[in-house]
């Protein structure tokens, strides 16, 4: 993979047509939150389609997490809330145009339903002209769960999905909560990468 500094640069030029991206950041990141939304948000005029996979955030979370930013409101919005049964009543009200469903998969290591769940987000939306555009809110909360192994396969078949489906996909990870052969095990699945530094420095590496 080469190396580039993308500080000064977008990343959706820096990365164009890359399909899934590792999001690796430290703690409590400002940056980290700044690309996360960038991600989201490709420089366009094309409407997007806002899938959240959240381990590590709730869904009004999530929502105040888009609309502080200053974004505009999606063509659509779903929210799949990994192991807590507690929704929104705010943002499950919405429909097209406004925040979407919110599915709930109530076990954290229910991999199964949660793969069932993401594709039937994205057959819904595969007739749509909007960009679907998801975050995978994160890596490390899954692999809490799992075993590194069973995580691997998992993102092996989720991976390819979103590249079928023509989405922008990034995963948050920790990678300081995690050994060097699990970091380098799940990179291994990714197109590229984008790292923060604990100067909160951004880097970008490519395949």
């Amino acid at each position: 993979m080469s190396q580039q500094e993308s500080q000064e640069q977008s990343l959706h030029s820096t990365l164009a047509d890359t399909a899934n991206i590792l999001l690796c950041t430290p703690p409590m990141s400002p940056t980290a939150d700044d690309s996360c939304i960038e991600l989201l948000t490709p420089p366009t005029e094309t409407d997007v389609n806002v899938l959240w996979v959240a381990y590590s955030r709730t869904p009004d979370n999530c929502l105040t997490h888009w609309n502080q930013h200053g974004n505009a409101q999606p063509a659509d919005i779903s929210i799949i809330n990994v192991g807590d049964s507690v929704r929104s009543a705010a943002a499950a009200t919405g429909g097209t145009g406004g925040p979407g469903p919110i599915q709930t998969v109530a076990s954290a290591g229910d991999l199964t339903g949660l793969g069932i769940a993401i594709s039937n987000v994205l057959s819904q939306w595969a007739e749509t002209d909007a960009q679907t555009v998801v975050c995978f809110d994160s890596l490390t909360a899954l692999l809490q769960y799992v075993e590194p192994e069973k995580a691997y396969e998992f993102l092996h078949v989720l991976t390819g999905r979103l590249f079928a489906a023509d989405a922008i996909a990034h995963f948050h990870i920790t990678s300081d909560a995690h050994d060097d052969q699990t970091v380098a095990m799940l990179r291994s699945l990714f197109d590229a990468e984008v790292s923060i530094t604990e100067d909160d420095e951004r880097i970008v590496l490519t395949r």
